[in-house]
């Protein structure tokens, strides 16, 4: 009995497995390679701030305590949460990621770019997991929020940050 379950869950796990390989083969194709490369870098640029101001931690718990302490009122040092290398903030730009995420607005500042390959490309695979599912409509109803809304509604959703889209979304949530 012990065996069967064990092949059931086994099984299970890769038949998860196969399907999220799939859906980030899906994101990357609608986000283009580039731009693909670009969030790659801004998340190793990400990861390695963490790594300096949170050296004891995990990548999964500084991920954690980073959007804690991004909307906590004790936190004084704003300076720690910058992550971007100049050359990478420079590819940033350049590859067309920033205009796919982000359009600027005379009246209103910097607004979400609704039609961008970004919210295309989780739109594609925003059924797979419930965070980049209300993650998605929170962004595509509201556009920009606040970072305490934002930090709030990741949380709530039982965040993983081993998971490529999690990451992604926050990285790209802090990259202005």
């Amino acid at each position: 009995m012990k065996k069967v379950l064990i092949i059931i869950l086994i099984l299970t796990f890769s038949c998860s497995q196969k399907q999220r390989n799939a859906d980030v083969v899906k994101f990357e194709e609608v986000l283009g390679e580039r731009e693909t490369k670009c969030l790659n870098l801004l998340v190793s640029d990400f990861e390695k701030n963490l790594n300096k101001i949170y050296p004891d931690l995990s990548v999964e718990k500084a991920y954690q305590q980073y959007l804690t302490d991004m909307i906590s009122d004790a936190t004084s040092d704003r300076e720690k949460f910058k992550f971007q290398s100049r050359e990478t903030n420079i590819e940033f730009h350049q590859s067309g990621l920033w205009k796919d995420i982000y359009t600027k607005d005379s009246v209103d500042g910097l607004q979400v770019n609704q039609a961008g390959k970004y919210m295309k490309a989780l739109y594609e695979i925003k059924s797979s997991d419930a965070l980049i599912n209300n993650y998605w409509k929170a962004r595509n109803a509201v556009g920009m929020m606040q970072n305490a809304i934002v930090v709030s509604g990741i949380l709530s959703n039982d965040p993983n940050f081993r998971d490529y889209f999690h990451k992604r979304i926050v990285v790209l949530e802090f990259s202005f």
